[in-house]
């Protein structure tokens, strides 16, 4: 893609520290270090540069001007570069790479550290963004872009309220960089090793400031930052406002550093050390993209194209972000692509990327409810008629020559997510309810896979849960005879897509176990259940009891075939155990797996009675063993009707079954049966009060 091999070993985000590095850590030296030998950097084989004089910081401006770059980009490059004559050069010899959608020009030069900031919006920090959806006391958001105009552009563009709201999500990605990619030992003994790749980008402030004109590191933030840290520029209005807009300023820092003499007699080993580790990290080869080049009728932008270049690099590159990165990094592209498409308007745009209010909105026509939110967006991101944009969008920031359903169920899911996971960011780690969010990520995730979601045959319409249960159910009475999958489950699915947000974030739904676990194991996916409840009346009395129960704060609760609540308790084997006089049971994985909605030719396990058990508790499990056996009857009747030979004809056909002694004793257990059905009949009349009129 590039001239350069990403692939090779580098100090760089991922990067593994040496021993010595590790002890030099906290303070970029000890005074230990006097007897270890001073490990190899740039600047033991060169001099250090000095700093430009500003004769050659104008002609470097003008060169930059000459070749088309926008004013305030021409002045950030021409101050940041270490050497000027190498920047005219550099401009009359520039290098291109293809992109999705097009190409950049580019040159290498060597720049000063302080003259870039870390990219604010970076994905490697998306874990940690509280975004307006998620309702969070003093959420402001992240900031918005960057986005670009159409055509040939220089300028990456971000949005922000203001300069409070750029310091705030500045520092939030400072401390997670430097939380998880401690690269400060490294850089201050080597210095920043390969090139960053940087990029002109303006944040624009609401409030009318004038916007921050930055060369920004569209990969390599975590290097920036760390070397920021070794420099000591550690405030965030430093960084990203202070030394870019005030020249003397940051040509004094420069000098300032490069003053340092780390030889000079009488020097601690920790002070020589320190001063050593500053001038390392005092300069950063950087890739300058200049600007964008589309092909003819492109449908990318520049915005576009910087993420898919970053995608390559980090989804499925050598050096991946974390997993809510790489399906932030999805979820970014194909929204952005959608809007870009005219496929959603800005408005919808806003409300799918969690970027508005919940109660914005609601006045704006949007569901309010997070499972609704949630359920919209997939409604939307896995909607067939858009399918092209989204698989497009995901190849872009991908290395797969497809996009599959699953990568596509990931991104729609944490962007469905988005509001939730904000929730659970602006709470401390040891909070319960941060830990069942952080929990229910990945469930989601894979129940976001069920088929019928893709279907496009649904929608999120704002029917109330008895509303939907009462629609399903009639959708399910009509589909009687078709087969499984096919007919009408639209309301079905609006039915799962609202219930599976209550039944992942309590844990009543998980993922498949891992491991082989020989053949007892079930391995179907949380999608796979929820597809099985679709198909059942009883099912779909759970899904809308999980929505009413999850809407009122509480655990999704076991209800029976006719929408009761089941009093009792699970035994050890989580198989329900019915006492009328026990408490209200809660929905649990093992029992929608085992009991509830078994495998296809599995019998549930019959429930362990209980040592205290009265005559009235025995009945109940008593009759309740009978349903068991009745439904592992038909399913393996099933299994046998489905059992075929070598051509695919169902052998029982073909060799038909001598049953009249099973129908005998059949017909003896249902006519003892009626007779109980009757009794129960009779008995419900008699104790039926009278009403006028009757």
């Amino acid at each position: 893609m590039i001239d350069n091999d990403r692939s090779a070993p580098v100090f760089d985000d991922e990067a593994l520290l040496t021993d010595h590095a590790l002890e030099a850590q906290d303070d970029f030296g000890s005074e230990e270090t006097e007897s270890v030998a001073v490990a190899w950097s740039r600047w033991n084989a060169e001099l250090m540069p000095a700093l430009p004089k500003m004769a050659a910081v104008r002609r470097a401006y003008d060169a930059a001007v000459n070749d088309g770059l926008p004013e305030e980009f021409a002045w950030a490059l021409a101050d940041a570069v270490t050497d000027p004559t190498n920047l005219r050069a550099a401009l009359n010899s520039k290098r291109t790479m293809p992109v999705v959608g097009g190409k950049f020009e580019f040159i290498e030069v060597d720049l000063w550290t302080p003259a870039v900031t870390p990219m604010v919006t970076n994905h490697r920090a998306f874990a940690e963004r509280v975004y307006p959806a998620s309702g969070s006391a003093g959420a402001r958001g992240p900031l918005r872009g960057p986005v670009s105009d159409e055509g040939v552009t220089s300028t990456l563009r971000t949005e922000a309220r203001d300069v409070s709201h750029v310091l705030a999500e500045a520092e939030r990605a400072r401390t997670f960089i430097l939380g998880e990619n401690k690269l400060a030992a490294s850089i201050a003994e080597r210095g920043i090793m390969m090139p960053v790749d940087v990029v002109y980008n303006e944040i624009h402030h609401e409030d009318g400031q004038p916007p921050a004109c930055l060369l920004a590191t569209a990969e390599g933030s975590s290097r920036v930052t760390n070397a920021h840290q070794v420099l000591g520029i550690t405030d965030a209005r430093t960084v990203m406002y202070d030394l870019p807009a005030d020249r003397d300023n940051f040509r004094r820092t420069v000098n300032a550093i490069l003053g340092e003499d780390p030889d000079e007699p009488g020097l601690t080993a920790r002070a020589a050390e320190k001063r050593r580790g500053r001038r390392n990290a005092l300069i950063v080869r950087a890739r300058v993209i200049l600007r964008f080049v589309p092909t003819e009728a492109s449908a990318y932008d520049y915005a576009q194209a910087i993420g898919g270049y970053l995608g390559m690099l980090h989804v499925d590159g050598p050096r991946p972000w974390p997993t809510t990165g790489k399906n932030e990094a999805m979820a970014e592209s194909v929204v952005r692509a959608l809007r870009h498409q005219g496929a959603i308007t800005d408005v919808e745009h806003d409300y799918i990327g969690g970027l508005m209010e919940p109660e914005v909105a609601i006045r704006r026509g949007f569901p309010g409810e997070p499972d609704a939110q949630a359920a919209y967006v997939i409604a939307t991101m896995l909607n067939p008629a858009f399918r092209p944009i989204v698989s497009r969008a995901i190849r872009d920031v991908t290395a797969a020559a497809k996009a599959s359903p699953s990568s596509k169920a990931e991104a729609a899911a944490e962007l469905a997510l988005r509001p939730i996971r904000s929730l659970a960011t602006s709470l401390p780690a040891e909070d319960p309810t941060r830990r069942r969010i952080d929990a229910m990520q990945a469930v989601y995730r894979r129940a976001c896979r069920m088929r019928l979601y893709a279907s496009g045959k649904w929608r999120v319409t704002g029917r109330s849960p008895r509303e939907l249960l009462t629609d399903a159910l009639t959708e399910l009475t009509g589909s009687a005879g078709i087969a499984t999958g096919a007919g009408d489950y639209s309301t079905r699915t609006e039915l799962a897509a609202l219930a599976q947000f209550h039944l992942t974030r309590s844990g009543a739904l998980r993922r498949e176990p891992f491991g082989s676990g020989g053949t007892n194991l079930d391995k179907r996916g949380p999608h796979d259940i929820l597809q099985a409840m679709l198909e059942d009346v009883h099912g779909l009395h759970l899904l809308y009891q999980a929505i009413v129960d999850g809407r009122a704060g509480r655990a999704p609760r076991i209800v029976d075939e006719n929408g009761q609540l089941v009093h009792g308790h699970l035994d050890d084997n989580d198989v329900l155990v019915p006492d009328p006089d026990g408490p209200e049971v809660e929905i649990t994985d093992r029992w929608l797996r085992d009991d509830a909605f078994p495998r296809p030719g599995l019998s549930r396990p019959m429930p362990t009675p209980p040592q205290s058990e009265t005559p009235d508790m025995k009945l109940a499990r008593l009759k309740s063993n009978v349903e068991r056996s009745l439904e592992a009857l038909e399913e393996q009747v099933e299994s046998l009707e489905q059992h075929t030979d070598d051509d695919g004809t169902p052998l029982i056909e073909l060799q038909g079954w001598s049953t009249e002694l099973l129908l005998q004793r059949l017909d003896d257990l249902r006519s003892r049966m009626s007779f109980w059905n009757g009794l129960a009949s009779r008995m419900a009349r008699r104790e039926r009060p009278a009403t006028d009129g009757q």
